[in-house]
């Protein structure tokens, strides 16, 4: 209960911003005493101040409690096209610092990258401003079990059964929240961006793999721990005899045609590893702008119609969210795939891109620090 009751205190805080105990009572009609204790807790723990002076009809004036301003969370991307892309949000949820740390060759090891991010935390907290970081949530793109931060497997880093989640709390020395990276993409989605009033809905994203999250009755789907594998969906079973073991059938369908526009331009898609997103991009170099061959263009369509549509059956979202490089086609190339998908289903949900851009991941995970850190809070004062 006294965790409960410290959620609804903070969450009005967050809600309201600056506040009296007295507010936050009749706010939350959680007993006087209760709140009191709550918020000294919070307190100590340095993530509220208390400033300034309200009247009040009965008694001495109380003071106004808020959200302290140097308490940070990390969020980092470790599937970023461009490196690491980490950002730090404040617990009022603003995200006030993105960038992207260059990561060195060949991909690191977990060691590795948890040295990188360790030493980001040293020279977030060497700096005069913006604060302390206090917990970290990072996006994997891999099966990820969320409770442990154990990675089953993540093929775009060369990881697999890594004890990651423990390694990184370990060097951080503060809470970590280790998920799937299109997972976190979706969280942040709902706190803010494209799914805020959904209850249920599906985002496909299409990067160096397709990936997928489902949200369902107002939770992230696990399944057995590794639903939203939107690269293993079946658009089309023909010639399939395990050609696409390991890689997925859509996922695979997807490289093999941009592997067939970019060997009209001479590109050895063999170069790319089976990353589409790269190969794309090596594409777009060529061409000057990321523009597909109309019959390459329509297969692209078809089968990302073909995988959209099945999960608007199987699943009945209100919003269907569609990310990464399918993104570079523009609206019209969301308008052919929203036309080709509403033959396909009886019913349309709502479909578009999504909404946060390049943070979507960091946002998503940074949130996720911010719910476990705000239960167990180790605050990084000095260098690690």
């Amino acid at each position: 209960m006294r965790g409960l009751n410290r959620s609804i205190v903070i969450s009005a805080i967050r809600e309201r911003g600056t506040l009296s105990r007295a507010d936050l009572v009749r706010f939350t009609s959680i007993s006087p005493a209760s709140v009191s204790a709550i918020v000294s807790d919070l307190m100590e723990e340095g993530l509220v101040r208390e400033e300034g002076r309200v009247s009040s009809d009965v008694g001495r004036p109380g003071r106004l409690v808020r959200f302290a301003d140097d308490v940070l969370f990390l969020g980092c991307d470790l599937a970023s096209a461009e490196g690491f892309r980490v950002g730090l949000m404040r617990l009022s949820g603003e995200l006030v610092e993105s960038r992207v740390l260059a990561v060195p060759a060949p991909v690191p090891s977990t060691e590795r990258v948890a040295r990188i991010l360790a030493d980001y935390v040293v020279e977030v907290t060497s700096r005069s401003a913006p604060g302390r970081i206090v917990g970290a949530g990072i996006g994997v793109p891999g099966v990820v079990n969320p409770t442990t931060g154990h990675v089953q497997l993540a093929r775009l880093l060369g990881w697999e059964d890594a004890e990651f989640g423990e390694l990184l709390s370990d060097c951080l020395r503060i809470p970590v929240s280790v998920d799937n990276d299109v997972a976190f993409s979706l969280a942040a989605e709902v706190d803010r961006g494209a799914a805020t009033k959904a209850r249920d809905a599906v985002l496909l994203t299409f990067a160096e793999g397709v990936g997928g999250a489902v949200l369902l009755d107002g939770k992230i789907y696990r399944g057995r721990g590794v639903a939203g594998r939107a690269g293993y969906m079946v658009t089309d079973a023909s010639g399939a005899d395990g050609v696409y073991h390991g890689f997925g059938m859509l996922e695979g369908k997807l490289f093999e045609l941009v592997t067939e526009d970019a060997g009209r331009d001479g590109i050895d898609a063999a170069l790319y590893a089976r990353q589409t997103a790269r190969l794309i991009h090596q594409l777009g170099r060529s061409r000057g702008t990321v523009e597909f061959s109309e019959d390459i263009s329509s297969q692209l369509v078809r089968t990302i119609a073909a995988a959209v549509a099945s999960s608007i059956a199987l699943l009945d979202p209100e919003v269907v969210l569609l990310s990464g490089w399918i993104e570079l086609g523009g609206q019209a190339m969301l308008d052919r795939v929203v036309e080709q998908v509403s033959r396909l289903v009886p019913s349309m949900p709502e479909m578009q891109f999504s909404s946060l851009g390049d943070d979507r991941v960091v946002i998503g995970a940074a949130l996720a620090a911010r719910r476990k850190t705000l239960a167990d809070v180790r605050v990084v004062e000095a260098a690690i």
